[in-house]
């Protein structure tokens, strides 16, 4: 299936000449521990004979998440990748080109020595200004980190960041995590950091597992912003905006579901606020995989969420989304004629229309409820 494929992407096996967090760090903190389980879908959904599910099979990622304090490494900025004794990092080479990765090493015309108070903590990974790499990898790590004692008294962290996007500096306003200062990272530079603390989560370890803890930065930051609006909308996340996995006829399946009563909304014009209070009073969700889906994040328990997932990119990340958020949640397949089996390529082929809408009328029509889903904890 393609999901053990991106599973062994997201996990590297060890790799000649480099190092591991667990061979060179100082100290170490197990922040969470996700249990497997097998994938639980919107019971209405399970009877259905028409099945086009990818993800019947699928078993979230048993790991755990933790925060390695390492001392005297660089940190590559382009790359995200920390380099140890001039060996890589291997945990950090989070979806790297075997090419880039084979041609990184330590440039002294582009080191210079991290200036900043305290231990400096890596907050996103090279995909800096996507909805979801932001909201799944970096704010759980501030929320992570600037709540726990034991990782406060290895210094005030200092959160490595990009130049900040106007909707990244809302996200962090909601979530108050107030605990570390700040530094801008310059693209292109090598940081030598005297000491680092450094949380899997920022390379993608928790994106299929179900973590608690990458879930409770959403009801965090929804509680600072005031309910507007009643529960009932039928939302359609549409992706007319995004170059990667363009449908060529979506405008087509959207005019559909507004005339079916949908809101088709474009998550990426709205402030964060008016996204969270938006979601959060959807009854069903409806979108293609694409950083906008990221949002059901802020639904409430029970809301029917539908993926349409591209049959050259199956990827179940917010299949493991709805799980921790005790969501409904269904996907079927579509074929889109792409030729490259990546997460950019677009589809060639559009979308059957009318296939979405027979499929979202038999949701909508076979009722939900709240599945609650078991993380094994007392």
């Amino acid at each position: 299936m393609v999901f053990s494929l991106l599973r062994c992407l997201h996990r590297p096996s060890r790799s000649p000449g480099r190092v591991r967090l667990e061979d060179i760090a100082e100290s170490s903190v197990l922040l969470e521990s996700c249990p497997a389980r097998a994938a639980c879908f919107a019971p209405a959904d399970a009877r259905r004979t028409d099945v086009a599910n990818p993800f019947l099979d699928w078993v979230s990622t048993p790991i755990g998440l933790t925060a390695h304090v390492l001392r005297d490494v660089v940190y590559d900025v382009d790359s995200r990748v920390l380099i140890k004794d001039g060996k890589l990092v291997e945990e950090t080479c989070y979806l790297q080109p075997s090419e880039v990765l084979a041609a990184l090493r330590v440039d002294r015309a582009r080191l210079v020595r991290h200036a900043g108070p305290g231990v400096a903590v890596p907050c996103s990974d090279h995909w800096p200004g996507n909805y979801y790499h932001w909201m799944t990898h970096a704010l759980p790590v501030m929320a992570a980190l600037s709540d726990r004692p034991e990782i406060r008294r290895w210094g005030r962290p200092c959160w490595l960041l990009p130049d900040l996007l106007p909707w990244q500096r809302q996200t962090l306003d909601l979530l108050r995590a107030d605990g570390g200062g700040r530094q801008a990272l310059t693209a292109g530079r090598q940081y030598r950091l005297d000491r680092v603390v450094y949380c899997n989560i920022v390379a993608g370890a928790a994106d299929f597992a179900l973590s608690r803890l990458c879930q409770s930065v959403f009801p965090r930051m929804a509680e600072r912003v005031p309910v507007t609006r009643r529960r009932g909308l039928r939302l359609y996340v549409d992706r007319g905006g995004a170059g990667n996995r363009a449908i060529p006829n979506e405008a087509v399946l959207a005019a559909a579901l507004a005339a079916e009563g949908f809101c088709v909304v474009r998550p990426e014009r709205m402030t964060v606020s008016e996204q969270i209070d938006l979601f959060r009073a959807a009854a069903m969700v409806v979108g293609p995989l694409g950083a906008g889906m990221t949002n059901i994040g802020f639904c409430r328990p029970g809301t029917l969420v539908y993926e349409l997932v591209p049959d050259h990119h199956a990827n179940p990340c917010f299949l493991a989304m709805a799980m921790r958020g005790h969501l409904n949640y269904w996907a079927d397949q579509y074929p889109t004629g792409a030729t490259a089996r990546d997460h950019v390529a677009r589809w060639e082929a559009g979308i059957d229309v009318g296939r979405v809408l027979r499929q979202v009328s038999g949701l909508w029509s076979g009722g939900t409820r709240p599945v609650l889903v078991s993380d094994g904890a007392a």
